[in-house]
């Protein structure tokens, strides 16, 4: 049944529409749907146009329901364009007792090197790993960099709702309507330190990294996550100066 299932999903991402894009290409003919309050559609069950899914490799699929899931270990999913200043909101929902383990990248710069050249919002399964929920890399933390303020988890099973804003050096994270999560990243000055004093594991100083980039969902070896209802409002009109293709020597930020 569920290589059924796997193969109706894989089926179900060719018929979505989607298209693939080399990195650095917002893709031939892309244009970002809009709705009436001036929010970008990333995702609403409907298609991948916003985002460089290759349909050929079966990673991502859309199911009858309009939910995005990963169906095996493949690439983060990243969006076609990169963006600046933005509230981006989303619903995601973890199965229980599967090591349900996730995240949301933003302002990556490198696709090849998200983890190094942008910032996670963590999605995690807390009990599943025996992880606090304010661990620095417990569900709804910035991972590494700031841990949760508060408990805002929904019960596992149930649909979270992150509603993450990135505007210029301050970030914020919002779970299920509370903030849980704030960052100056003036304050984050030298490579692989913490304000606080604390490591962390980023070759460059979170401050001096470009604040503009794509924004992804990772896939962490097929684990079992869902995703809708994915949004974005830019905050500015601050326009990306960068590809991707650069490298991180040239798109550092002075610091001091």
């Amino acid at each position: 049944m569920r290589k059924m299932l796997a193969v109706w999903a894989a089926v179900a991402v060719l018929m979505t529409g989607c298209a693939w894009a080399a990195e650095g290409d917002a893709g031939p003919g892309y244009t970002p749907k809009m709705d009436k309050d001036g929010w970008e559609i990333l995702f609403d069950g409907t298609g991948l146009e916003a985002w460089r899914v290759d349909p050929k490799a079966g990673v991502w699929a859309v199911n009858e329901q309009g939910e995005l899931h990963p169906l095996k270990g493949g690439p983060t999913l990243f969006t076609r364009q990169r963006y600046c200043d933005f509230v981006l909101e989303l619903d995601f929902k973890m199965t229980p007792k599967t090591k349900a383990n996730s995240g949301v990248f933003i302002r990556v710069h490198d696709l090849a090197q998200e983890v190094n050249t942008g910032m996670e919002v963590q999605i995690l399964d807390n009990a599943d790993y025996g992880v606090k929920w304010d661990a620095m890399n417990a569900n709804g933390a910035l991972y590494g960099l700031v841990r949760p303020s508060v408990d805002a988890n929904a019960p596992l099973g149930d649909w979270n709702h992150f509603r993450i804003t990135a505007n210029d050096n301050r970030i914020t994270i919002e779970l299920n309507g509370k903030e849980i999560g704030k960052a100056d990243l003036n304050e984050w000055t030298v490579p692989k330190k913490n304000p606080d004093g604390s490591g962390n594991k980023f070759p460059f100083a979170i401050g001096a990294m470009p604040r503009e980039g794509f924004i992804g969902l990772q896939n962490y070896g097929g684990r079992e996550l869902w995703f809708r209802n994915v949004r974005l409002k830019a905050l500015s009109d601050r326009k990306p100066q960068f590809t991707g293709q650069e490298p991180m020597a040239q798109v550092l930020r002075k610091v001091e």
